[in-house]
């Protein structure tokens, strides 16, 4: 996660997007703890410039459980959440106990409800933020390996990654923002109208 940023963005610019994603995770992070029962604990996150072919080999797991959705607006990309199989299932049974070690219809359903909550409530932030709509699409659960879900693309994105986690430590995967670098100059601009907005 060691690439520099690209030239349009400089460490104001930079301090800025992770600042937003710090504002816009608290929430769904907190709905869902609140439906969890259980706390739920977010990192920095992390920004960078980065391939999807790497940012798949990064991820440095066999198989992995994804919610995925891709959003436009003043800026467009992709939104994911992912967790290795067995910590989404960990996560899962805190809403649908179970034994089985593999996600079924239900606990695909309930993944994909866990994605809505983090990752439309991460989008409905920014469109509040920044005073302008970011739509995003239906999620959409997959399970696979890292380079199937995420892809292998060499072209550049601009990246965000939140590592989350369940306190009791059994369940920890990430959020992943991919941003289309054609993007750049709009988000940009659009994160620093919102901390304008918000006194930063």
């Amino acid at each position: 996660m060691s690439a520099a940023l690209p030239p349009a963005l400089d460490e104001a610019d930079a301090d800025a997007i992770i600042e937003l994603f710090n504002i816009g995770m608290g929430q769904p992070a907190a709905a869902l703890s609140e439906m969890i029962g259980e706390e739920v604990l977010l990192s920095v996150p992390a920004l960078t410039v980065s391939t999807r072919q790497r940012i798949a080999a990064e991820v440095g797991l066999q198989s992995v459980c994804a919610v995925r959705e891709t959003f436009t607006g003043p800026f467009a990309g992709e939104a994911m959440l992912i967790f290795p199989e067995a910590g989404g299932l960990a996560l899962v049974r805190r809403l649908i106990p179970g034994e089985g070690d593999t996600a079924g219809a239900d606990e695909q359903d309930a993944l994909a409800e866990i994605g809505n909550i983090i990752l439309n409530g991460c989008l409905a932030s920014f469109s509040n933020l920044i005073d302008g709509e970011v739509s995003g699409s239906v999620p959409d659960y997959r399970a696979g390996p890292p380079g199937q879900l995420i892809g292998g693309a060499a072209e550049p994105v601009l990246f965000v990654r939140i590592d989350v986690a369940l306190a009791a430590g059994d369940a920890s995967g990430y959020v992943l923002f991919l941003l289309d670098l054609a993007s750049l100059d709009s988000f940009r601009e659009a994160v620093r109208r919102a901390l304008e907005g918000l006194g930063g």
